[in-house]
C-alpha cells in the first residue's frame, strides 16, 4: 500500500457563501446584537463558536500552521451550515439564546428534522443562499492573522464605552474566572504553574498586587487597544461594520436597518416583535455611566482610571476615529 507524504491539508471552500461575524471584547453587546440580526430575512440561527478565537491566538504564538488552521476553519464553516439544514446539532434549550425558541421562525427547524441528508442539502444551500451567524471573540485583535487564512465573511464589530465594559466585567466577575473558573474556556497560557488567559501573556509585574477591579479594567484597556490598533490597519474596509453597544440599545431601528443593508436582507416580519422583547430601545444605561464612573474612581488606581479616562474620551471621537460620518 502507497503512503502518501503529507505535505499541506486541503485548501477547503465555504459552501456558504454568506457569512457574518459580530465581534467585539467580552461584553460589549454581542449577545443582543446578534438575537436582533438572526430576526433578519435570510438569516440561520445563532451560533456561538470558540474556534476561532482559539486557532488565531495559536497562530500569533505560532503553536499551528495556517494551512491547518484553515482548512479546520473551513470545514467547521460547511458543517455548521450542513448541520443547520437537517436541525442537526441545533439548540432546543429555550433559556439558551442561541436557541430556536429565540429564533424568529423556529418551526422551519422543526420541519427540518425530517427533511433527508445528503448531496441534495448542498444544492439546498446554494438555492436558499442563506447566512450564517456567527458570534465571535477578538477576531479585530487578531484581524493580522485572521486575514491571512483569507476566509471571507462579513464582519460587525462592537464596541462599549470603557467604564461600561469595567462595570461589565467585575458584575460578572470576569477577572477572577478566567484565571480560577474551570467553566472559563478562553484558550489559556501556563506561567509559574498558574492559568493565564492567552492575551496576558506580557504580565504585569505587580499583576498580583491588583484587586478584581483593576484587572477587569485591565483587560477592557489591553484588549479594547488592541482591536483599535489592529481595525485602524485594515485598508479596505468594505467587509466590515463599526457599530456600538449604545447605538445598537437606543437608536435600534435605524441601527438594525442600517447593518440590515450591510448585510444585503432586510427585517423580517418578527423583528419587530423581537426587538420589543429584548427591550429595546433601552436608556437606561445612559444614565448609569456617571454613577459607574464615581464607584470605579474610588476602585482603581488613579494610573489605571486615568487610562480609562482616555479610552472614554477617545471613544466619544466617532467611536475612536473608525466610524464613518
Amino acid at each position: 500500500m502507497k503512503t502518501i507524504k503529507l505535505k499541506n491539508y486541503s485548501n477547503k471552500t465555504n459552501i456558504v457563501k454568506k457569512i457574518v461575524f459580530i465581534d467585539g471584547v467580552t461584553r460589549s453587546g454581542k449577545l443582543l446584537t446578534g438575537s436582533l440580526i438572526s430576526s433578519f430575512q435570510k438569516m440561520e440561527s445563532l451560533v456561538l463558536t470558540e474556534n476561532f478565537e482559539h486557532f488565531l491566538p495559536a497562530l500569533k504564538l505560532k503553536k499551528c500552521s495556517y494551512d491547518f488552521a484553515k482548512s479546520y476553519l473551513n470545514n467547521y464553516i460547511n458543517q455548521t451550515i450542513y448541520n443547520k439544514m437537517i436541525s442537526r446539532e441545533v439548540n432546543f434549550r429555550p433559556g439558551d439564546i442561541t436557541s430556536i425558541k429565540n429564533f424568529y421562525k423556529p418551526i422551519l427547524y422543526k420541519k427540518r428534522l425530517t427533511k433527508p441528508e445528503g448531496d441534495i442539502v448542498l444544492k439546498k444551500i446554494k438555492l436558499l443562499n442563506p447566512i450564517l451567524p456567527f458570534i465571535t471573540h477578538d477576531i479585530m485583535m487578531n484581524y493580522d492573522i485572521f486575514e491571512k487564512l483569507n476566509i471571507k465573511v462579513k464582519l460587525i464589530e462592537i464596541y462599549r464605552n470603557p467604564f461600561e465594559l469595567t462595570h461589565s466585567w467585575f458584575e460578572r466577575n470576569l477577572a477572577n474566572n478566567l484565571e480560577n473558573s474551570k467553566r472559563s474556556f478562553t484558550l489559556k497560557i501556563m506561567y509559574r504553574k498558574k492559568e493565564y488567559p492567552w492575551y496576558l501573556r506580557d504580565l504585569p509585574k505587580n499583576w498580583e498586587k491588583f484587586n478584581d477591579h483593576e484587572k477587569c479594567a485591565y483587560y477592557v484597556i489591553l484588549n479594547t487597544t488592541e482591536a483599535i490598533k489592529k481595525q485602524k490597519k485594515i485598508k479596505d474596509k468594505k467587509f466590515l461594520y463599526t457599530t456600538t453597544y449604545n447605538d445598537i440599545t437606543e437608536h435600534t431601528h435605524s441601527e438594525l436597518k442600517k447593518i440590515a443593508r450591510f448585510l444585503g436582507t432586510n427585517f423580517s416580519n418578527k423583528t419587530k416583535e423581537i426587538i420589543r422583547k429584548k427591550n429595546c430601545p433601552n436608556f437606561s444605561f445612559r444614565k448609569l455611566i456617571k454613577k459607574k464612573k464615581k464607584y470605579l474612581k474610588k476602585k482603581l488606581s488613579d494610573q489605571i482610571y486615568q487610562k480609562l479616562l482616555k479610552l472614554e474620551s477617545d471613544y466619544n471621537k466617532n467611536i475612536y476615529g473608525l466610524k464613518k460620518n
